[in-house]
C-alpha cells in the first residue's frame, strides 16, 4: 500500500489551545465568572425581534420551490429598496443572493481568480479571509492601514503590495473595516477606483457594519454614483438586520456595464451550482429589511454607550481608546511594558481580573500591544469590566 496524506495540506488548520483558552477553561472549571467582551453574535446578547417577525418565515409560498439561480426576483428587489434608502440607485439584475458573505466572497474569487493568483486585503483585517482564499489557491498581498489618530489606507505600502503582486485580480477594501472602524474616505474611494481600473483589477468591499456608525458622516460608498473598476459590494442579514440564523447575504455588482453584464452571467452559473439561498428567507425579506432600522438603532445605542464609558474610563491613565468610526469594535491600546505584547496583555487581564478580551494579533495588528473588544457586550458587563481595567493595567506598570 501507499502511504499518502488522506486530507488535502490547504484544510491543516486544527491547531491545539492557545494560553488564553487554557486559562478560560481552568477558570470555568473553578466557576469563576468571567467578562466576556468578545461576543459578537448579537442574538446571544439579548438581541432579538417580537415574534411577529419570525413569523414572516412560515409562508405558504415556501412550499413551491422556485430554483432561481441569482435568488427570488422579490428578495433582489428588497435588497435594492435598502440601498435606495441610502440614497444608492441599484439595478436589482446587479443583485446576487446567497447565504453569507462568506460564500460570497467564495463565489467572487471563483470568478476572478485561477489558482495562484493574488488578492490584496488590508492589514489589520479580519482572518477569516485566510480561510476563504486558501480553498480558492489564491495568495493573499497585504496592504497596511496606517494609524495617526484615524484609520486610511497606506499609500504607498498599497502601491508597494501593488507592484509585488502581478497575478492580482481583485482587492477587497472593509468599510467599516473589522477590527478597525475606519470607513473609506471620500478621496480614497476616487483612488482606489482609478487605481483598480487602470490595472484591470476588481475592487471587492464588505460593508457589513455599513449601518453602525460611530461618528458623524457622510460616508462614502461605493454604492453612491458610477465606478470605473469592476466592483462588488457584499453585505447581508447577519449584521444589517442581526439575524446571523437565518443565513441570507447579497453582493451588488457595480462598473463599467459590459463588465457588469458578464460578471453577473458568470455568476449566475456558480450560483446555480450551489442554490444555497433558503425560499423562507427569500419571501421574507422585504420585512426582514423593514424591521432592520429599529434593531440597528439598539444596537448603535448600546454601541456608544459602552464606547463612551470606555474612553471615560481610560481618561488620565496609560490605556488609548484607538479612534473608530463604526462597527461593534473598539481597540484599547495599552503600555508596552515589562516586555508585555498584547497575548501578555490579554492573559493577564483574564487571570487577575477574569475579563476575557482578543489580542490584536488575531487581526494582524502589531506592536504596540492593542486589544479588540466588542461593543455590543451587554452594559452592565461592560461597565463591570471597565470598573476594573484602571487597576489591572496600574498593577504592571
Amino acid at each position: 500500500m501507499f502511504a499518502r496524506p488522506m486530507f488535502s495540506r490547504h484544510t491543516a488548520w486544527t491547531a491545539g489551545p492557545g494560553p488564553l483558552d487554557l486559562v478560560l477553561a481552568e477558570l470555568r472549571r473553578a466557576d469563576v465568572r468571567v467578562l466576556d467582551l468578545t461576543v459578537s453574535n448579537p442574538t446571544a446578547l439579548g438581541f432579538t425581534y417580537q415574534d411577529a417577525l419570525y413569523r414572516q418565515l412560515v409562508d405558504e409560498r415556501s412550499a413551491d420551490y422556485e430554483p432561481a439561480s441569482l435568488g427570488l426576483a422579490s428578495g433582489r428587489a428588497a435588497v435594492a429598496d435598502y440601498y435606495a434608502r441610502r440614497n444608492a440607485t441599484v439595478d436589482p439584475a446587479a443583485i446576487g443572493l446567497c447565504a453569507s458573505s462568506s460564500e460570497a466572497y467564495t463565489y467572487l474569487l471563483a470568478l476572478l481568480c485561477d489558482p495562484g493568483d493574488a488578492v490584496l486585503v488590508p492589514q489589520p483585517g479580519y482572518p477569516l479571509l485566510r480561510m476563504i482564499a486558501e480553498l480558492a489557491h489564491v495568495e493573499l498581498i497585504p496592504y497596511p492601514l496606517l494609524y495617526d489618530g484615524t484609520w486610511s489606507i497606506d499609500q504607498v505600502g498599497l502601491e508597494l503590495a501593488l507592484a509585488a503582486a502581478p497575478r492580482a485580480r481583485a482587492l477587497v477594501v472593509v468599510a467599516p473595516n473589522n477590527p478597525t472602524g475606519n470607513y473609506l474616505a471620500p478621496a480614497e474611494l476616487r483612488t482606489l477606483d482609478a487605481t483598480l481600473a487602470a490595472r484591470d483589477i476588481a475592487m471587492l468591499v464588505d460593508e457589513v457594519f455599513w449601518d453602525y456608525p460611530l461618528a458623524p458622516g457622510p460616508h462614502a460608498s461605493p454604492a453612491l454614483g458610477s465606478r470605473a473598476a469592476l466592483t462588488f459590494i457584499l453585505s447581508g442579514l447577519s449584521k444589517v438586520a442581526a439575524l446571523p440564523q437565518l443565513k441570507l447575504a447579497w453582493w451588488l455588482t457595480l462598473g463599467p456595464p459590459a463588465l457588469v453584464a458578464a460578471a453577473m452571467a458568470r455568476l449566475e452559473l456558480i450560483a446555480d451550482t450551489y442554490l444555497s439561498a433558503a425560499t423562507p428567507v427569500q419571501l421574507a425579506l422585504p420585512g426582514l429589511l423593514a424591521a432592520a432600522p429599529a434593531m440597528q438603532a439598539r444596537i448603535s445605542a448600546r454601541c456608544h454607550n459602552n464606547l463612551d464609558r470606555l474612553r471615560q474610563t481610560c481618561q488620565d491613565t496609560a490605556m488609548t481608546v484607538l479612534d473608530v468610526e463604526a462597527g461593534w469594535t473598539a481597540l484599547l491600546r495599552l503600555p508596552a511594558v515589562h516586555d508585555l505584547d498584547d497575548a501578555g496583555w490579554a492573559l493577564h487581564l483574564l487571570r487577575r481580573g477574569h475579563l476575557l478580551t482578543q489580542p490584536g494579533h488575531l487581526f494582524d495588528l502589531g506592536d504596540p500591544p492593542r486589544l479588540a473588544l466588542s461593543l455590543i457586550t451587554p452594559e452592565p458587563v461592560f461597565a463591570a469590566a471597565c470598573e476594573r481595567l484602571p487597576g489591572l493595567v496600574s498593577e504592571l506598570l
